[in-house]
């Protein structure tokens, strides 16, 4: 499991907005802090299958993707009115989890066993965290920069600091940022929705301003 560290100065864009947050765990799909959908008592491959019939249902790739990626093409979807009508190399993808992408590396382990052995193609290609993020990307047309990184806890200030930087450096102007992580049937997504506005539009003034405190108590919560 790689970690990567970078040290950066806090950059002050408190004109820019969270426009949207979704947060899956626990057989529950919360957008805006309103419950969307709940299905409890049971298996989370059946949660998060009933919430594809509820929320998408035309996407058959779905159902070939590993646990992190089903994960985080609901969550994303439940986002994605925030960016449609933006031109895809406008878009960034910065995501963080602690444990990688050991869930489809444990279910291809047991294809590779000596007892056991017949590797299998379609799980060895979700054997890195980032794959969620291509899924994302292919489903939504999204070509702007992206990054996954893995953290045993979940750093504001430097998710923070990284969406700063697409901002004033690679031409983003809007970013998927947040937690996804789904290992041993313990899954969380906490995604949210950043957006670079100018001075001059006054009509998000209703709107969270994105600022470290601010982000931290969209995302973090119980992480």
């Amino acid at each position: 499991m790689i970690k990567l560290v970078a040290k950066k100065l806090v950059r002050n864009i408190s004109n820019n907005i969270i426009s949207k947050s979704c947060r899956i765990t626990n057989n529950t799909i919360i957008v805006n802090d309103k419950l969307l959908f709940e299905n409890n008592n049971v298996p989370f491959n059946v949660f998060i299958k009933n919430a594809y019939k509820y929320f998408i249902n035309n996407y058959p790739k779905f159902f070939k993707m590993d646990n992190l990626s089903k994960l985080g093409i609901i969550a994303v979807e439940l986002l994605s009115d925030e960016f449609k009508s933006i031109d895809g190399k406008e878009i960034g993808v910065v995501l963080v989890n602690s444990a990688s992408s050991l869930d489809a590396d444990q279910t291809f382990q047991k294809t590779i066993v000596k007892d056991n052995y017949f590797p299998s193609p379609s799980v060895f290609v979700y054997t890195l965290p980032n794959i969620v993020i291509g899924e994302i990307c292919i489903k939504h047309k999204i070509y702007g920069e992206s990054s996954f990184f893995v953290s045993q806890n979940f750093d504001s200030t430097f998710i923070y600091n990284i969406v700063c930087d697409l901002f004033s450096r690679q031409g983003i102007n809007t970013a998927i940022v947040g937690w996804l992580d789904f290992i041993d049937n313990d899954y969380l997504a906490s995604l949210c929705i950043i957006k670079k506005i100018s001075q001059q539009k006054s009509n998000y003034n209703e709107m969270i301003n994105f600022t470290i405190e601010n982000f931290n108590n969209t995302i973090k919560n119980d992480i």
